[in-house]
């Protein structure tokens, strides 16, 4: 009888050269070809479960950058002044209809006066208050104009720089002394741009640095009790 396994011997003999070898040796060939391919075929999938890191992941060639998507500091969008309200706070229509409601980015320019109100009495502003809302209707009125958006303020009106073709808006209110610099802008570059503007007005004593001890519009309105518009 053959041996029943691969390595089995008949008792005191040795293994037949007919028989049991043959069957053996293929059983046994099958064997190591049988699980040579399952570890290969083990490996190849070890291989694709692998993540490849960022460099060695293949690319087209020429593969241009992902485009981002433009910031909100990025946005140029063009419109007529249509109101002046409070201040400076503008009511800009685009060509295409859209109604915008804009606040000149980082600048504060003087309370203007305020009709009584909710329980309040009516407040006659600060110096210089009506010449900024008149200078700024006179400049921007019926204007076209450029503005780079900033995000939005609490009362979701959009903060911007304002353009009126080379006139940067923002700096010239602050340079002609109708405004002071907000010191709540985020913007680094606006502020440190407005900041040197304040100070050549101070030495200029342009508009209200004209006054011997002119106060800051956030001041008066907490000085009154006035919310901001």
């Amino acid at each position: 009888m053959c041996c029943s396994g691969p390595f089995a011997f008949r008792s005191g003999s040795a293994i037949s050269g007919r028989g049991c070898l043959p069957s053996t040796l293929k059983a046994l060939g099958f064997s190591l070809s049988l699980g040579i391919s399952l570890a290969l075929t083990g490996v190849g999938v070890a291989i694709a479960g692998v993540k490849l890191p960022p460099q060695a992941v293949p690319t087209p060639e020429d593969a241009s950058p992902p485009l981002t998507t433009p910031d909100a500091a990025e946005r140029q969008i063009w419109g007529m002044v249509r109101a002046v309200h409070n201040g400076a706070n503008l009511v800009v229509v685009s060509p295409e209809l859209t109604r915008f409601e804009v606040r000149p980015l980082g600048v504060e320019p003087p309370e203007p006066p305020r009709a009584g109100r909710r329980g309040n009495p009516p407040t006659e502003g600060q110096p210089f208050g009506p010449q900024a809302v008149t200078y700024v209707r006179d400049l921007l009125l019926d204007k076209q104009v450029r503005f780079e958006a900033h995000g939005k303020d609490r009362m979701g009106r959009i903060m911007a720089v304002v353009w009126l073709g080379d006139i940067n808006v923002n700096l010239t209110l602050v340079k002609e002394g109708f405004a002071w610099v907000s010191p709540d802008t985020s913007v680094a570059r606006v502020r440190i741009e407005l900041e040197v503007a304040e100070r050549q007005a101070q030495v200029g004593k342009y508009g209200l640095w004209s006054l011997p001890a002119p106060e800051p519009p956030w001041e008066f309105r907490r000085r009154h009790r006035l919310s901001a518009e």
